[in-house]
């Protein structure tokens, strides 16, 4: 749901701007004990077109810091990092 969350502000921030497919890759580490919450949350932001990286950079950490109820829902002992990979168009 993270992913999801997120992938949407990316694209409403991305509204005005030139791009094509977007997606998020995600890797997760769980506790091996029960109750078996995650650790940490690695996210991997694809952006195919041609737009600033700066602005895709901004939405990503504005979408982590105010607008995904999700990752803002999560418990602050999660770690969640990212990066972005810009592809041609």
């Amino acid at each position: 749901m993270i992913g999801a969350c997120s992938i949407v502000d990316v694209v409403v921030g991305l509204k005005n701007r030139d791009f094509g497919k977007v997606w998020v890759d995600l890797d997760a580490d769980r506790r091996d004990e029960y109750p078996r919450s995650f650790t940490n949350v690695k996210m991997i932001y694809h952006v195919e077109g041609d737009v600033p990286e700066k602005l895709v950079r901004r939405t990503i950490e504005k979408s982590h810091e105010k607008y995904c109820s999700v990752s803002n829902s999560l418990s602050k002992d999660i770690e969640i990092t990212w990066d972005l990979i810009l592809h041609e168009k």
